[in-house]
């Protein structure tokens, strides 16, 4: 059996009408060079910005998905990427170019991409079981939905909030705690939390070889 792969492609939306668009590919740029050095083994095909505006590449392991759609988010922030994801083989060697590589999972997260540039939806996953695709198709939707109404500081405490404590968070940022804690409530923060937990525990369970599914 073929081994599978999940793809990734992520496309910025309304690009051409950004007043930043160089900052924010550099931005873009920047992160993916830290995801491949954090994801290490995860990584079949390194990501990369293609034609300016879009993200490219090839996971081995798809809980790495969650790892992934959160950076790139946090670092764009408010602008936005929707994404498709396409579970199965390869049909060429791969590379360290991922435009190099092709095959039925790229075709399917490219379908998937089309899917989120119709729905809105942060993530529209293509090749999964039924179910699967069901689910994290509308935990990513609901997590995308919070995500948008993030103000600039909220999302500042959300990322320092991860592993640290709120006192850490309130003395990085010379505020009282309950600032803090005011911030990460409007921003939903423990909801957040769970929904990625929840992601990480579904794609856990598609590490396993995919057969049978319907597609």
């Amino acid at each position: 059996m073929d081994e599978t792969y999940f793809a990734l492609i992520g496309d910025l939306v309304a690009s051409r009408r950004m007043e930043d668009r160089r900052g924010v590919q550099r931005k873009l740029s920047t992160v993916l060079e830290a995801l491949q050095e954090e994801l290490g083994d995860a990584v079949a095909a390194p990501f990369r910005l293609v034609a300016g505006d879009e993200v490219q590449g090839l996971l081995r392991d798809p809980e790495a998905v969650v790892a992934v759609l959160r950076r790139i988010g946090d670092e764009v922030h408010p602008e936005r990427l929707v994404w498709g994801l396409g579970a199965g083989p390869v049909a060429t060697d791969l590379s360290e170019d991922i435009s190099l590589v092709d095959g039925p999972c790229l075709h399917r997260a490219r379908d998937g991409v089309r899917k989120a540039g119709r729905s809105g939806r942060w993530l529209e996953p293509e090749g999964l079981p039924r179910l699967e695709t069901e689910v994290l198709g509308a935990l990513f939707a609901l997590l995308g939905a919070i995500r948008a109404d993030w103000t600039a500081r909220e999302l500042e405490y959300v990322r320092e909030a991860r592993g640290r404590s709120q006192r850490d968070v309130a003395e990085r940022f010379g505020v009282n705690e309950s600032t803090v804690s005011r911030g990460l409530a409007r921003a939903h923060f423990r909801s957040v939390l769970d929904g990625e937990d929840a992601a990480r525990a579904i794609f856990r369970s598609l590490r396993a070889p995919l057969s049978g599914v319907d597609r």
